[in-house]
């Protein structure tokens, strides 16, 4: 498992310099070096200047090299607590089960509750929600879709890249885009937001990366552990961390209104009563 700063700086890479490259790995695979030492003397050891590491500091969200080495040994110091008990890696029951613990608990140290709560304020808000899920991420967005218009929300699901750009026609000021997709590199997903932007649309992004020019696209962003973080990536989805984000909003927008609590307890019940006739029916 690795520490939420060395999450937040592999969500980056994609926008990294060649210089900044080097700086995140040396930190990524030496925090402790980092930690221990001044500014001058990692930028000896990683053959650079003290202008680029501040550069990097800033660029991964702290005001310079201090606050970041900060910052960096309180996360670390948050990860000793959480004992890795050594899983016995032919045990794949074990072995996967520990992988999708440990990202479910690197989700939850990057989610800060501001962004939470801002998402579920602007959800009820919207005049329409507009759901873009990109490549795998469809079918938990699809779940969260169908919870929402329990609540009564109206939600739109753009199904592929061809759709969403024909709903830019119908968005506005009023309208909430939450876009859902793996990487923010993918194809045509920077060239869409710019669009989004220019209507004025409430933006709301869950990806596995960041990427700098996001920050004058979207109103919100909320980041992911990658995959590839984990100890079996070729297995691991990130469907269970996109759904707990989805979980937590949702919980927030019950927990702010109890209006939406008697809409979600109605719409169960009619659930529950549909699938009690159904089984009825098929028992009969």
């Amino acid at each position: 498992m690795k520490s939420p700063v060395v999450l937040k700086i592999i969500s980056l890479e994609s926008s990294f310099t060649s210089s900044e490259y080097e700086i995140s790995q040396f930190v990524i695979n030496n925090p402790d070096y980092v930690i221990a030492n001044s500014i001058s003397e990692l930028a000896n050891k990683i053959n650079t200047s003290e202008a680029s590491i501040n550069r990097f500091c800033r660029k991964v969200g702290f005001k310079g090299f201090n606050k970041f080495k900060m910052a960096l040994a309180q996360s670390n110091t948050q990860l000793d607590r959480m004992s890795e008990n050594e899983v016995d890696a032919d045990n794949l029951l074990d072995y996967i089960t520990y992988d999708y613990q440990q990202m479910i608990l690197s989700t939850c140290a990057l989610l800060e509750k501001e962004d939470i709560e801002e998402v579920a304020s602007l959800i009820p808000l919207a005049s329409k929600v507009f759901m873009y899920p990109i490549y795998t991420t469809s079918f938990v967005v699809g779940e969260f879709s169908f919870k929402l218009r329990q609540l009564g929300i109206d939600v739109i699901e753009l199904k592929d890249h061809l759709e969403a750009q024909l709903a830019i026609e119908y968005m506005n000021s009023d309208s909430l885009l939450i876009t859902v997709v793996p990487s923010v590199t993918s194809k045509g997903v920077l060239p869409f937001l710019d669009k989004i932007r220019t209507k004025n649309v409430k933006t709301v992004l869950i990806s596995e990366n960041d990427n700098p020019k996001l920050s004058d696209l979207i109103d919100v962003k909320i980041l992911i552990p990658g995959s590839m973080t984990a100890k079996n990536p070729l297995v691991i989805s990130n469907s269970p961390m996109i759904s707990l984000v989805f979980d937590i909003i949702y919980a927030t927008i019950l927990k702010n209104n109890k209006a939406f609590r008697q809409r979600k307890l109605s719409s169960d019940t009619i659930i529950d009563s549909f699938e009690a006739a159904e089984s009825a029916r098929y028992e009969w």
